[in-house]
């Protein structure tokens, strides 16, 4: 083993064998509607938020790092919000294991799909809107 390359991780575990727990509640008004909960797999999850926020974006790197080193999280959106919750506890790894099964899942995906790797990301940038002050 040469000293000054490091072994590559790998996940104990693929993408498509990680099951997940999704609690999603809406917010209506500032208030809490019912929840529904589904169970899924993580590579279904990982799809949908790269469909939500961009084409392997950090957000989702962040998303799937913090629930498969801690076992859950939440995410809010603006007008719901998710709990993600491992089903199996055993599947939590370390942050260089975690990191290592997102870059297989979206080399997976890359070469499923070779025209997104040209893509063009559309970002919008909204300013803070501004509440002048009643007289």
């Amino acid at each position: 083993m040469n000293p000054l390359k490091p072994a590559k991780v790998k996940a104990p575990k693929s993408s498509q064998e990680i099951l997940v727990r999704n609690v999603s509640t809406l917010l209506e008004i500032g208030i809490r509607e019912a929840s529904t909960i589904t169970d899924i797999t993580l590579a279904s999850k990982i799809d949908e938020y790269v469909l939500k926020l961009g084409y392997s974006n950090a957000h989702v790197l962040g998303v799937l790092v913090q629930l498969l080193t801690l076992g859950k999280v939440r995410v809010d959106f603006r007008d719901y919000s998710e709990r993600l919750q491992l089903l199996d506890p055993d599947d939590k790894m370390s942050r260089p294991e975690a990191v290592a099964l997102f870059d297989e899942h979206m080399s997976a995906l890359r070469g499923e799909d070779e025209s997104n790797l040209n893509m063009t990301q559309k970002i919008v940038i909204q300013p803070p809107r501004v509440q002048l002050p009643r007289r």
